[in-house]
């Protein structure tokens, strides 16, 4: 929304982060909320995992698994991260347009299949005149198939123990693309196998083709005989899959490391028991004996929470910048380097009068990027502030502008010199100060200090008008500073002498982030001291906060947001500091909120991301979402028990994403630069798993690449999460 500019907002942020400015005032302006595009409440919560909807997310088998350019999920074996490959029809039939003269396609390939004799085969239709190809194998030419005219059926034989386990790369390289239905291109894709040599070949003809390759008739999935469906999952304790066989349908699965095993199956009533898998990513394969289908096949067992939330007196949103959730000893996960967790009681004692969610990830990993999302409910490729330049634009809404179209007071104070008029963060907020851009103390204390002026302020003028503010904590964001009171619990490796005796300046782990090698072991420990007693002094001045709330008689009658926008990495992955990748140290990081009275208690385990945390306050305030906004309220989830993972996603501007479900998590930044770790048994992501681990892998991988070519357009409260869908769902 429109905002009055300060007069020095024109000034350029200095490299130090300090520049003189006054408050801001914020123009009374219709609140977003009352523009004409919005939507309904938010949606219920996605408890159960059914299998028809998720069917985009499914693979299909025939003796191998079978790359369908007549789905919509076809995307997925081409790695495509925007929109370089186009879905349409050719000759009636459905198929997908590669971009350029390479066609690039990337096939999972089980232990049991690898071991066969195999061959590659492809339904194409070559486009243009006089086109050549050449067929590679993980980048190696195996052959230079003769082309003729229209659908053709390529099948090249493939030398024995040419294809490992894992996923194998098929490179048809033509001769020349041609404009083509608004791309440019040289093939379009009907169909890609590459099973054992033995199976009968793909038919060439349409509807031969199709009938073999169909998944679904109306309610059901198709698993004809030989064939079947896979999906890769990750249920939890509590979960069954079940559903209606006609036929019979046999159930197996497959874990990494681990051979086929039979879960179950029959025919009529199927109820079979996932605790054999539960808790890890699983491969889910849906076989049938005959001709059979599978109807109202659902994994399920779980129930939605039943809390009713009512619009909150106050609210106080108390950000601390650079906090990872691993360093706080209410969150379960493990320190990454094994020390132990930081103390900080008054935070603890809110987590357990509130609702602690675990994982959370917020959407950047840096300050601009993740604080436009947590204000405004999108992802970082949406609001775009994820450069020095860019403003968060005025047609979003942000959780200020929400609580002030609600009738709320709207108040901030903050020590991130990002977060400021400048760069338009003050939308919403009736005042705003910000303590680096008025070259003010700028710790948990001077926030803290002016918080409780403001609140007795506001008390003594204006007690019956409920109030929103934002308190945007700079400790522990460097300068990391020793403090006596607590340093001591923290560096116990014996007395320190070097020069980080007394802090750690942006500039110093700067240098240290560029350096060819990271500083000696003694140097690192203590850095971390330092940012972990300066958690422990945030938790401090939280405390006297809290305190003064109570003081005032207001605690109980208001609601507490806890969070951070990012954390920072202590050479756990050969860096420290922010903004340079997307692991756990840096986007895994708290949300605790407690709510008024502290009676709603207990953990949100499914999955939550940052950009959920404006249309769960929406939704207590009964407001509806703006139209941009891609979260979900977390309020149904509350309670809720059994509940099927929800992917979590962050990434590192518009380049590098992530995405984590359960125990499986990828990083992508190319369609040849992946990662995959199993955060079950390594949640400190030592370990790159990706083709070692083709089932955790697959669980993370597809949500993500079924998302990233809609990225700009996808809402969960409409869509779903990537890895479990909705009817909405296209």
């Amino acid at each position: 929304m429109r905002t009055v500019r300060a007069a020095l907002a024109a000034l350029s942020l200095a490299a130090t982060g300090l520049a003189l400015t006054a408050p801001t005032a914020v123009e009374a302006a219709p609140p977003a909320l009352l523009a004409p595009a919005i939507l309904a409440a938010p949606a219920p919560a996605r408890v159960d995992y059914d299998l028809l909807l998720n069917l985009p997310l499914a693979h299909t088998w025939r003796g191998a698994l079978v790359a369908d350019g007549g789905q919509v999920g076809f995307g997925r074996y081409a790695r495509d991260m925007g929109t370089s490959w186009k879905e349409t029809t050719e000759d009636g039939r459905p198929v997908w347009l590669n971009d350029g003269v390479q066609a690039n396609l990337w096939l999972p390939v089980d232990a049991a299949t690898a071991k066969e004799k195999l061959a590659l085969e492809a339904v194409v239709k070559p486009l243009g005149s006089d086109q050549r190809l050449d067929v590679f194998i993980d980048d190696k030419k195996v052959a230079s198939p003769a082309l003729t005219d229209g659908f053709q059926l390529i099948r090249v034989p493939l030398d024995a123990g040419s294809v490992k386990a894992g996923f194998v790369k098929v490179r048809l390289h033509f001769r020349k693309s041609i404009e083509y239905k608004g791309t440019r291109a040289a093939v379009a894709v009907r169909a890609v196998r590459v099973g054992p040599e033995k199976l009968a070949q793909l038919p060439l003809a349409e509807p031969e083709l199709s009938a073999l390759l169909a998944r679904t008739s109306a309610s059901s999935l198709n698993l004809p005989a030989g064939g079947g469906l896979d999906y890769y999952l990750t249920p939890v304790k509590g979960q069954h899959l079940k559903g209606t066989a006609s036929g019979n349908v046999e159930v197996w699965s497959e874990k990494d490391g681990g051979g086929l095993k039979k879960l179950g199956g029959g025919s009529g009533a199927l109820d079979i028991d996932l605790a054999p898998v539960a808790g890890s990513a699983v491969r889910i394969m849906l076989r049938g004996e005959g001709d059979a289908r599978l109807n109202d096949a659902k994994i399920t067992g779980g129930a939605a929470g039943n809390v009713t939330l009512k619009k909150p007196k106050h609210v106080v949103f108390w950000l601390i910048d650079t906090l990872r959730a691993d360093k706080l000893p209410f969150y379960e996960v493990a320190n990454a380097n094994g020390r132990p967790k930081v103390k900080t009681p008054n935070l603890a004692k809110i987590a357990a009068e509130g609702i602690v969610f675990e994982p959370f990830y917020v959407p950047g990993n840096e300050s601009k990027a993740s604080h436009a999302s947590l204000f405004t409910g999108t992802y970082p490729v949406v609001h775009e502030v994820y450069t020095h330049e860019a403003n968060l634009k005025d047609s979003h809404t942000t959780i200020a502008e929400a609580f002030k179209g609600a009738g709320f007071a709207t108040v901030g104070f903050c020590s991130n010199g990002y977060v400021s008029d400048k760069w338009n963060f003050t939308q919403g907020f009736d005042h705003f100060q910000n303590f680096i851009r008025e070259g003010k103390a700028n710790n948990a204390k001077a926030v803290t200090n002016s918080a409780i002026k403001w609140i007795d302020d506001h008390l003594e003028k204006s007690k019956d008008k409920p109030f929103y503010l934002y308190l945007g904590t700079s400790d522990p964001h460097v300068t990391y500073r020793k403090h006596d009171e607590f340093i001591g619990d923290y560096d116990k490796a014996g007395a320190y002498k070097g020069k980080y005796e007394k802090a750690v300046s942006g500039d110093e782990l700067g240098k240290l982030k560029s350096a060819k090698s990271p500083p000696s072991k003694r140097d690192q420990q203590r850095i971390e001291s330092l940012y972990e007693n300066e958690i422990a002094f945030n938790d401090k001045h939280f405390g006297r906060l809290i305190d003064h709330l109570k003081a005032k008689g207001i605690y109980d009658d208001t609601l507490i947001i806890i969070t951070a926008d990012h954390g920072d990495e202590f050479w756990e992955h050969g860096s420290c500091g922010h903004g340079h990748n997307t692991h756990q140290e840096l986007v895994n990081v708290p949300l605790v909120i407690r709510f008024p009275g502290g009676k709603i208690t207990g953990r949100v385990e499914n999955g939550t991301d940052g950009i959920d945390l404006l249309p769960t306050l929406m939704g207590m305030l009964g407001t509806p979402l703006p139209k941009d906004v891609q979260g979900m309220s977390a309020v149904p989830y509350i309670g809720a028990t059994a509940v099927y993972p929800t992917a979590i996603m962050a990434s590192q501007g518009a380049g590098s994403y992530t995405l984590a479900v359960g125990p499986a998590k990828v990083i992508m930044r190319s369609p040849t630069s992946i990662e995959a770790y199993d955060l079950g048994t390594d949640s400190g992501e030592k370990t790159d798993v990706f083709e070692k681990k083709l089932v955790t892998t697959m669980a993370a991988l597809d949500p993500l690449l079924l998302y990233l070519p809609r990225k700009k357009t996808w809402r969960k409260s409409e869509l779903g999460a990537p890895n479990n869908l909705t009817a909405a769902f296209k």
